[in-house]
C-alpha cells in the first residue's frame, strides 16, 4: 500500500484506530496506576516500619519508665494508667496503618481489575465483526455518537454536521 492510499482492512472498521487509541491509553494508564500504587505500597511500607521501629523504642523507653516508678505507690498508679492509655493509643495507630495498607492493596488489586477489564473491552473492539448487518448499525450509530461528542469536546476535529 502506499502512504496516500487508504488501508481497506481500516476503512472496513472505522473505529479500529480509535480502539487501538483507547488499549494504548489504557495500558499507559495502567503502568502509570501499577507504578503510583507501587511507589504507595512502598511508601506505606516504609512509614509502617518506621513506626514499628518507634514502636519498640516507645515500648522499651515506656518499661524502663515503669521500672523506676515502681518505688512510688501513688504516682506509678497515675503514670501507668497514662502509660496504659498511651500504649493502646500506639497499638491502635500500628494497627490503622497495616489496614490502611490492606486498604490500599484492596484498592490496588480492585484498579488493576477495572484495568485490565477495559483492556478485555478495547481488546473486544479491536476485533472486527464477522459480518456487517443491520442488527450492527444501532452500535454503528452510537460509536459515531461518540466519536463526534469526543471530537466536540476534546477540541481534536470539527464533528460532521451531517451526523447531528
Amino acid at each position: 500500500m502506499s502512504a496516500t492510499t487508504p488501508d481497506p482492512a481500516s476503512a472496513a472498521n472505522p473505529f479500529a484506530e480509535l480502539a487501538k487509541f483507547a488499549l494504548a491509553a489504557t495500558e499507559r494508564n495502567m503502568a502509570l496506576a501499577r507504578y503510583w500504587s507501587d511507589a504507595l505500597l512502598t511508601t506505606l511500607k516504609e512509614q509502617s516500619e518506621d513506626a514499628r521501629a518507634n514502636l519498640t523504642t516507645l515500648t522499651a523507653a515506656l518499661e524502663a519508665m515503669e521500672r523506676t516508678l515502681a518505688s512510688q505507690e501513688e504516682t506509678n498508679r497515675a503514670l501507668r494508667q497514662s502509660l496504659e492509655g498511651y500504649l493502646q493509643l500506639v497499638e491502635g495507630y500500628a494497627a490503622a496503618q497495616e489496614r490502611t495498607a490492606r486498604l490500599v492493596q484492596t484498592a490496588v488489586d480492585d484498579l488493576q481489575a477495572a484495568g485490565e477489564g477495559q483492556m478485555e473491552a478495547a481488546r473486544a473492539l479491536l476485533t472486527p465483526p464477522t459480518g456487517a448487518t443491520a442488527a450492527t448499525e444501532p452500535f454503528m450509530q452510537m460509536m459515531q455518537a461518540w466519536t463526534d461528542a469526543f471530537a466536540r469536546f476534546s477540541g481534536v476535529g470539527k464533528a460532521d454536521p451531517r451526523s447531528s
